[in-house]
């Protein structure tokens, strides 16, 4: 049976599999999926974010960003500043051997995010992006109705 292309199953196996290359290469690095995406957050957009903005976008829950972070701070990873004007929201900072550390598990997988990429022609690049994000704006629009006690329909 042939599968239809545009179905949900089918993108969202192709999503498992994304996320499978990634499973795969964290599990070498001795840590979880969420503690790499979290080095990944820090790394990629150059830190100064605090738990609740990891938690906003990463998807993660507080308890689990802050065990995680809790646990970089106790190694020697970071450290955590009051940001000035809350009460208690607190930037996480690295410190050099955490950004060293950092880089060493994140900027591999840059690098081969990069080349990647650098095979596809831009406009197929624009075009997967564009698409991606259009799709989970719209999907998000449907869950959050959903939650809401609408109607999915069929």
């Amino acid at each position: 049976m042939k599968k239809d292309a545009r179905a949900p199953e089918t993108l969202n196996l192709e999503i498992q599999d994304f996320i499978g290359i990634y499973r795969g290469v964290v599990g070498r690095f001795g840590m979880s999926e969420n503690e790499f995406w979290i080095w990944y957050a820090l790394i990629a957009l150059d830190g100064g974010y605090s738990q609740q903005d990891i938690c906003g976008i990463l998807s993660l829950s507080k308890q689990t960003v802050n065990t995680i972070v809790s646990h970089m701070v106790r190694k020697g990873f970071a450290f955590l500043t009051v940001i000035p004007g809350t009460r208690n929201r607190k930037r996480i900072c690295l410190t050099e051997a955490g950004k060293r550390y950092g880089e060493g598990v994140v900027r591999p997988l840059f690098n081969a995010e990069r080349r990647a990429l650098e095979k596809l022609p831009e406009e197929e690049r624009t075009v997967c992006a564009a698409v991606f994000r259009k799709y989970i704006s719209l999907l998000k629009e449907e869950m959050r109705a959903f939650q809401h006690g609408a109607e999915v329909a069929g």
